[in-house]
């Protein structure tokens, strides 16, 4: 297997100095990639800096977690959210935890969103729907929704016969 070229092995330990390392030095946090195999998982994040690619390599083993990478590039929750919910990778630290709710919401029997007619759907499909609680962060151990999980009704169009562009400065 050949490995990626500027990439780093560092261990789950050494995570947090490498990436500091690299946040110091200005590289920006580009994502991460996780691949699960038997005797755990090889996470790669991937750095860029003027058009130049960094990539950082741990092996997290079984029964192991990686440490969140949150406290130098605050973004990183979205990814090891994605991490923990999509290949099972635990990520110790997360500032932002999904709970495995980062693509699933849990409000029906089966872990799904349903749709009009009670039909499982995913959580994209749910945003389509005007659902906006599919996607529910927890902070503290806490739930943080909004106020309200529906897309406001667009406005009714103009009378005036030009349409919302005919209205108050706006071009047809």
């Amino acid at each position: 297997m050949s490995r990626l070229p500027d990439c780093t092995t560092v261990s789950p330990e050494g995570l947090l100095d490498a990436v500091g390392a690299l946040r110091h030095d200005d590289w920006r946090l580009v994502t991460a990639s996780c691949v699960p195999h038997r005797a755990g998982w090889m996470v790669l994040y991937h750095f860029e800096r003027g058009e130049r690619l960094q990539h950082l390599r741990i092996e997290v083993p079984a029964g192991g977690s990686a440490p969140s990478i949150g406290a130098h590039y605050g973004a990183a929750f979205l990814v090891e959210n994605e991490m923990a919910e999509l290949q099972g990778l635990p990520v110790s630290g997360l500032a932002i935890d999904y709970r495995g709710r980062l693509y699933r919401d849990f409000d029906g029997p089966e872990g799904w969103v349903h749709g009009p007619r009670g039909e499982a759907i995913s959580a994209l499909e749910a945003a389509g729907l005007t659902r906006l609680d599919a996607c529910v962060p927890v902070v503290d151990g806490r739930e943080v929704r909004a106020g309200t999980t529906r897309v406001p009704e667009p406005p009714e169009p103009s009378t005036n016969g030009h349409g919302a562009a005919g209205e108050a400065g706006g071009r047809p």
